[in-house]
């Protein structure tokens, strides 16, 4: 009986007893059990306010308004422009907020002194990194959620198979995460949250908008300055009577009765250009915008009703303007044919320029078949959202990394002023 106690009184004297047992394993990996803890850890901390709930609303009222004021003034045909307006406006609402709270989280912790229990606990840097950007991450998903009424009714006419939606979704969602990532590398990184909010949305803005702005300044560095000489009749040094003989010889088409000595002719130099995009549609292709939209199906612009699809929609002719970039000018373009008015009228293009009406078709036909390959090449160019996806995956990776390696305690090297407690 007095041994039980002495035991009982020994424990309680002890101090190491009421110490967590010693972590096992990496101290920074995540698990799958402290991960989901620190996700509904953080998503009860930043439950919002009312003043959230109220912002949340409007946005989602506004979304709604634009969704059906597009449904209404649609077309009754088989359309997928709204289905792929609300996809757009979910990866705008996505890349909007998520981002934002992500970006506010770890310097928003440290401020308030909440964030070094949870390094002090038996939480790894691992977890806390990966709970934080799922926590964040869900709000867009959230958003998929809410808007999922509309997705669902413009999907039934938009022509798109399921594997093409899930492909498309996916990518958006795969977008929001890394973007909410490089948030939460710049809350880990900036002491103010102010500073890494702007930073977060500056990063969005470098690659949704910059991109853009670096491959139209690109173009200018792969444009060819190219000439052309045409020649023309040199209608000032005409006599009248040559001027009345061409002018009936143009009304009746016949060129036989002009003499060549009364028509002198004068060359016209003129210059143009013709941009190479192909050399640097590698910048376009690195657009998150541009990635979402290659990930869509390829609608053929003949075949689209015989393949059970809607009419090209926004994404289709989008896709077409990408792939117009990655093949660069037609073939030709650059030695353009150069038109010489005397040798029509008085040399070999004689012939050219009596052409019969039947003829005249004939070449009208061939240059719209010449067109209609062209808008089918674009058209069916196959999808390449690659290098986007790449690009994200790195910004994801290198993003959790920094934000893990800000996470692991003891700290080797504190900023003025920051606090941990």
């Amino acid at each position: 009986m007095s041994t039980d106690t002495t035991t009982a009184s020994e424990l309680r004297m002890d101090p190491s007893s009421s110490r967590p047992p010693a972590r096992r394993g990496n101290p920074w990996a995540p698990s799958l059990h402290g991960v989901g803890l620190m996700t509904s850890i953080e998503l009860r901390r930043r439950r919002p306010t009312t003043k959230g709930y109220i912002f949340y609303g409007i946005l989602f009222a506004l979304v709604a308004a634009i969704c059906i004021l597009a449904a209404v003034f649609t077309q009754a045909d088989r359309s997928s422009a709204n289905f792929e307006l609300v996809l757009i406006l979910v990866l705008g609402v996505g890349m909007l907020i998520a981002p934002s709270l992500s970006a506010t989280s770890i310097n928003g912790d440290s401020g308030e002194g909440v964030l070094a229990p949870l390094q002090m606990s038996h939480l790894t840097a691992g977890d806390i990194a990966f709970g934080k950007v799922i926590a964040s991450w869900l709000v867009s998903v959230i958003a998929l959620v809410a808007l999922s009424p509309f997705l669902i009714y413009t999907y039934l006419s938009s022509g798109w198979h399921l594997g093409e939606v899930a492909m498309t979704i996916g990518a958006i969602l795969f977008t929001v995460l890394a973007f909410t990532a490089v948030g939460l590398a710049w809350s880990s990184l900036a002491a103010r949250a102010v500073a890494s909010v702007s930073l977060a949305h500056l990063t969005t803005g470098v690659f949704l908008i910059g991109t853009l702005v670096a491959f139209a300044i690109g173009g200018a560095l792969v444009t060819e300055d190219t000439g052309e000489r045409d020649r023309y009749i040199d209608y000032e040094q005409l006599t009248p009577d040559a001027q009345a003989a061409l002018e009936e010889a143009y009304t009746t088409g016949d060129y036989s009765t002009l003499d060549a000595a009364d028509y002198p002719c004068v060359d016209s130099e003129w210059a143009y250009t013709v941009t190479h995009t192909d050399q640097i549609a590698w910048i376009l292709l690195l657009n998150p915008a541009v990635m979402v939209i290659e990930t869509a199906p390829i609608v053929d612009p003949e075949t689209w009703e015989k393949d059970g699809r809607a009419a090209p929609g926004t994404f289709a002719l989008l896709h077409q303007q990408i792939s117009d970039a990655r093949l660069g000018p037609v073939e030709g373009e650059a030695t353009r044919w150069v038109y010489d008015e005397c040798d029509d009228l008085f040399g070999s293009g004689a012939e050219a320029a009596e052409m019969t009406e039947e003829e005249m078709e004939a070449q009208w036909a061939a240059d719209e078949a010449a067109a209609a390959e062209r808008e089918q090449q674009l058209a069916n160019l196959p999808r390449n959202p690659w290098p986007a996806l790449g690009v994200l995956a790195v910004l994801f990776l290198g993003s959790m990394t920094i934000v893990v390696r800000r996470l692991r305690v003891p700290y080797k090297k504190l900023r003025s002023g920051t606090r941990v407690a």
